[in-house]
């Protein structure tokens, strides 16, 4: 009988990162140079900031601006800074 390869002893891949940020460890962002999604990101940035009880209407907010950024990608007039 063959016994079910358990989640837990799968390999290790060490491409896999190593550090999971603590609950309220900062995590530096590095900008996209779309103006637009960098300020998304600035606002999940300051978060902890905003009153709890404002937290989903910020989060749908975000939600918005990153879900049209996608829908128009390489529609829109503004290229990354990188490209």
């Amino acid at each position: 009988m063959t016994e079910s390869p358990d989640a837990f002893d799968a390999p290790h891949d060490d491409r896999a990162p190593q550090h999971v940020p603590a609950e309220h460890e900062a995590v530096e962002v590095t900008p996209t140079g779309h103006p637009a999604i960098d300020e998304a990101l600035e606002r999940l940035e300051r978060l902890d900031d905003v009153d709890l009880s404002l937290h989903v209407e910020e989060f749908d907010a975000i939600h918005g601006v990153l879900r049209e950024s996608l829908a128009n990608a390489g529609r829109d007039e503004v290229a990354p800074e990188s490209a």
